[in-house]
């Protein structure tokens, strides 16, 4: 149940915030909304995961309208999809096999991996002069479908791939929109098809649908004064928040 007042445009401000920032690096949507929704209480944990899959389809649709998804790299696309879909039920498997001591331990390994990966591009944002082969694109796609399956999350190796391309930042962020937006349909489907919805997310949906969707096109309107490098810097630093909350959830 929605609780109006405070609470409910705390929640408004971070789903803005959250698309805003999608909009212009092509993730953390989910990062942010997981992180600020769930550490002040404003919705229930399930409930939040439900309502990023849907709002990352909004923040989609807003962010690539008139034809934007057209800059997508097609190639690197392809490639991960195609060893991430699978590989994400690979590791929803392992997930049921893998007992709560041992995912906090690899969850807790991820994150200081993430944490130095992330800052060692941070200062040095190394972009190749030619295309990842594909064996690199398949292998990012297989390490991200394993996230996703075993944490639910898909952004890092993904991330941390496009950023290193010759790519220009447009074609980077429509890249990974894209790819967030297969998986997170994939995800809201599978979770839809089993469970019923209920009127909190329902509630939740549409209470945010127009912010996210407002957000994405004043991100395309009034992007932030800021160079292709520094951007890198400030996407890597998201990865750098996204490794240390999975440090601290898997250690403590």
């Amino acid at each position: 149940m929605i609780v109006f007042g405070g609470s409910e445009l705390l929640l408004l401000l971070c789903l803005a915030l959250a698309s805003y920032i999608q909009a212009t690096t092509g993730f953390a949507f989910g990062l942010i909304v997981m992180a600020t929704v769930t550490a002040l209480g404003l919705a229930p944990i399930d409930v939040t995961a439900l309502l990023v899959g849907a709002l990352t389809l909004v923040n989609a649709a807003a962010t690539l309208r008139g034809g934007r998804w057209r800059d997508a790299n097609w190639r690197a696309l392809g490639l991960m999809l195609a060893t991430c879909l699978p590989v994400t039920f690979v590791g929803l498997e392992l997930l049921s096999y893998t007992s709560e001591g041992q995912l906090g331990l690899l969850k807790g390994t991820l994150g200081l991996c993430l944490i130095g990966s992330s800052l060692l591009m941070m200062y040095r944002v190394t972009q190749l002069e030619k295309p990842s082969s594909v064996p690199a694109f398949a292998f990012c796609g297989v390490l991200a479908g394993l996230m996703g399956g075993l944490f639910a999350v898909f952004g890092p190796p993904a991330t941390f791939m496009m950023y290193r391309q010759p790519d220009r930042i447009a074609a980077i962020r429509a890249t990974l929109i894209c790819f967030f937006s297969v998986m997170s349909a994939l995800r809201l489907v599978a979770v839809l098809w089993t469970e019923p919805v209920g009127e909190s997310f329902v509630g939740l949906a549409l209470l945010g649908a127009p912010v996210v969707m407002f957000a994405a096109v004043a991100a395309r309107r009034f992007p932030p004064p800021l160079s292709n490098q520094a951007l890198r810097r400030f996407a890597f630093g998201l990865l750098l928040l996204s490794g240390i909350s999975l440090t601290l959830k898997g250690f403590f």
